[in-house]
């Protein structure tokens, strides 16, 4: 019976070591880039707003077109619509010498009290002083304005994805820094125990190594609690619940084009410039239509009957015509409207020149933050090898009882530290980078920089 229990309990660890494998995914960069345009909520949002411009586009090329509608009426008076006629009765009954028993109409019926009508009408606008180029022409740029808003928030999304992605990246081989200086530290406790028994080191060194254990241990937890942070949060970019492993390594590349490039690809591709210019072209198309308020609207205009019920004969059966309308005085709004509109024009223009240069002085720092990050990865080599070299030598020293436990926890410590410090600046950088990028239009390219050859990788040079 206790062995059928135990090849239960071993087969159950087993499904679910599988389960968990299964449910992991290990994801590079570029799929997780997919991954988040194919699914991540806000991007949908942002998709859904230029489709709803997009059909409201189309609907204002049909103002070109003529309107037609049908209509249908049904009216009862309380009495027939007629001309007394009275007179001209009496003249007729005595010029025909009618006699007076003989009953003639009073009244003559234009139309009876009850009738009914379905019509077919006509309404096109031939000039309307350029409303509707104006109308057409907002919608345009208000399109371009979804499309440009679209790019932007892909970019900034793009960036989010890097600094959660290759933060979760830094954050996992931060666990595994911390795990090995916990297992460094296990195996200096062990150490300390023997050379203890020895009689090479005092109690109080050795128990040294407990705290050093223990202050290891809690490192180690905390570096998981702050991988487990990231992930979620990365799983969020991604829209994506399961379990996720970051295999892209972090890089850092030394040389870079010139600033100039990127304040000039900023110009021309930044998406927030490029809504500011789709800005620019409704606020003129705004002042394009008040302006037209000035001029008349000439429309063709008809009608054609159906049906009818006991309509009078005197309405046409069809129509068509020209309405012509001018407004000539409106009490001087339109002047108001049209400075106002101007007023935009100006302002817009005021903006974009602001963003342009803060754009530029944004880029300028960026791009100074990597020189710094490139200059901080030079200098972390020669600390390197000396942390390395000093271990050894602290380890050394140790088991021939010639350093303190102090020492060689310190050592190793500081070892430690510089490795993370490698790949905090690197994972610095290419948040930096990705940031510079989005600013200068060009987030797509992170993806080719990160695949370059000549790029820093993780590990320290042996």
């Amino acid at each position: 019976m206790r062995l059928k229990y135990i090849f239960l309990s071993v087969l159950l660890m087993s499904v679910l070591v599988i389960k968990a494998q299964k449910d992991t995914i290990s994801l590079t960069f570029e799929q997780a880039l997919n991954q988040m345009n194919g699914h991540n909520l806000a991007l949908k949002s942002v998709e859904a707003e230029r489709r709803a411009n997009e059909f409201m586009r189309k609907t204002t090329r049909g103002l070109f077109l003529p309107k037609i509608t049908l209509s249908a009426s049904y009216l009862k008076f309380d009495q027939d619509i007629g001309v007394d006629i009275s007179g001209l009765t009496e003249a007729y009954r005595g010029a025909a010498n009618i006699p007076a028993t003989t009953m003639l109409p009073n009244t003559l019926v234009i139309q009876k009290e009850e009738f009914a009508s379905a019509r077919v009408n006509l309404l096109w606008p031939i000039f309307t002083g350029g409303k509707i180029k104006a109308t057409n022409n907002l919608m345009d740029a208000n399109i371009d304005k979804a499309t440009y808003k679209l790019d932007q928030t892909r970019n900034e999304l793009s960036t989010e994805l890097v600094q959660r992605y290759y933060g979760y990246r830094l954050a996992l081989k931060a666990v595994d820094l911390y795990s090995e200086v916990y297992k460094a530290m296990l195996l200096h406790q062990n150490n300390a125990k023997k050379l203890e028994d020895n009689g090479m080191i005092s109690k109080a060194q050795r128990l040294y190594t407990n705290i050093a254990v223990s202050m290891a241990k809690t490192d180690l937890e905390s570096a998981k609690n702050k991988a487990n942070t990231v992930k979620d949060a990365l799983k969020n970019t991604l829209a994506d619940s399961s379990e996720i492993i970051a295999i892209s390594e972090l890089f850092l590349i030394k040389k870079l084009e010139p600033v100039e490039y990127f304040q000039n690809s900023a110009i021309q591709n930044n998406p927030q410039l490029k809504q500011v210019v789709a800005t620019k072209s409704m606020a003129k198309q705004n002042y394009n239509f008040e302006k037209s308020n000035y001029l008349p609207t000439i429309a063709i205009v008809g009608s054609k009957e159906l049906a009818e019920y006991q309509v009078t004969d005197v309405v046409p059966n069809w129509f068509v015509g020209v309405n012509f309308s001018w407004t000539i005085f409106d009490g001087i709004s339109r002047a108001y409207k049209t400075q106002a509109a101007k007023a935009t024009m100006d302002r817009v223009d005021l903006i974009e020149s602001k963003a342009q240069s803060d754009i530029s002085t944004y880029i300028n720092k960026l791009y100074n933050e990597l020189q710094s990050y490139i200059q901080q990865l030079e200098s972390m080599q020669t600390t390197y090898n000396f942390a390395k070299e000093y271990l050894r030598v602290q380890e050394k020293a140790f088991s021939e009882g010639f350093a303190t436990s102090k020492d060689l926890v310190d050592a190793q410590t500081t070892l430690m530290k510089v490795k993370t410090a490698r790949l905090k600046i690197m994972n610095d950088y290419d948040y930096t980078l990705a940031k510079l990028l989005e600013i200068s239009g060009k987030s797509e390219l992170f993806l080719e920089y990160s695949r370059r050859e000549d790029r820093e990788r993780e590990e320290f040079e042996d």
